[in-house]
């Protein structure tokens, strides 16, 4: 006969718990032990068998890391770069200076995320392995149809290409070799650690329906400029792209892990890249 499992009632998403077959102590949210594999029923038992689970405080790090680390970079990286042209030290363009600028802030964030997460390392390569993450070019074809309908939405109402999207065609069309390696594989590498294992499963603790809503509104105003020279109207009909992806990486991180997530972003900016440069050679 099969003996029945005690449901425990979670009031507190960020508690611990211990396993009473192995003693190991893991996230109470976790429907089972990581170690042992030993079933525990909660009230508010997630899902998160696919997801690349951390702990609250790792979760808050990748998120601070990626949202105001980039910014920092970009700030005191940008202001060298300012000092070094304008004394003659370098010669460069603003194109020049601005892709120097990207790769180098994504290549300062990328081993700090992955040194953040280190004991997670191995669950996350795995993800990487499996069959499932290849679900993530279903989920990059379903942004894309999106992408398409939506932009031609926007174009017939006098929208144009958003900020963010034209630094990165024009990066592109410059390198589209670092383009790809930076823009195509690392940056959304550093995104994904940065909303989906940050920031999702940290408001995903408190409720499922949150961690979609904050992560992909976030996720969408980190694409977004608000420069006295943006235009508005290409800046906000264009947020709504964002967004959708956003939530759609999400979807495929929570359904299949982190590797269908990750597979997704980078086929979507790689393809957009490859777009971007086969127009320009036209």
């Amino acid at each position: 006969m099969e003996q029945n499992k005690s449901r425990t009632y979670i009031h507190n998403p960020f508690e611990k718990k211990e396993c009473p077959k192995c003693g190991h102590k893991y996230d109470a949210l976790q429907p089972a032990c990581p170690k042992c594999q030993e079933p525990f029923e909660t009230e508010r038992a997630v899902p998160f068998n696919k997801v690349t689970f951390t702990n609250p405080w790792i979760e808050i790090a990748l998120f601070l890391t990626g949202w105001l680390g980039l910014r920092l970079v970009v700030s005191i990286v940008g202001k060298i770069l300012s000092e070094l042209i304008n004394n003659g030290t370098l010669v460069m363009t603003n194109l020049e200076a601005n892709s120097a600028l990207n790769f180098i802030t994504y290549g300062t964030l990328f081993p700090i995320v992955l040194a953040i997460a280190i004991l997670y390392l191995p669950k996350i390569i795995k993800s990487f392995a499996k069959p499932e993450m290849l679900w993530g070019i279903m989920v990059f074809i379903v942004v894309l149809g999106f992408n398409i309908v939506w932009g031609t939405i926007t174009k017939e109402m006098g929208a144009s290409n958003n900020d963010n999207q034209e630094r990165v065609d024009d990066i592109a069309k410059m390198n589209l070799p670092l383009s790809l390696l930076f823009l195509g594989v690392i940056g959304p590498i550093v995104e994904e650690f940065t909303y989906r294992v940050g920031l999702f499963n940290f408001t995903r603790r408190i409720n499922r329906v949150l961690g979609y809503v904050v992560s992909a509104l976030v996720f969408g105003l980190i694409h977004m400029s608000f420069d006295a020279t943006s235009d508005p109207l290409s800046e906000w009909l264009s947020y709504p792209i964002y967004v959708f992806a956003g939530l759609s990486f999400a979807f495929a991180y929570e359904k299949w892990g982190l590797g269908a997530s990750a597979l997704a972003h980078i086929t979507n900016n790689v393809f957009s890249l490859l777009l971007v440069y086969y127009q320009q050679a036209q």
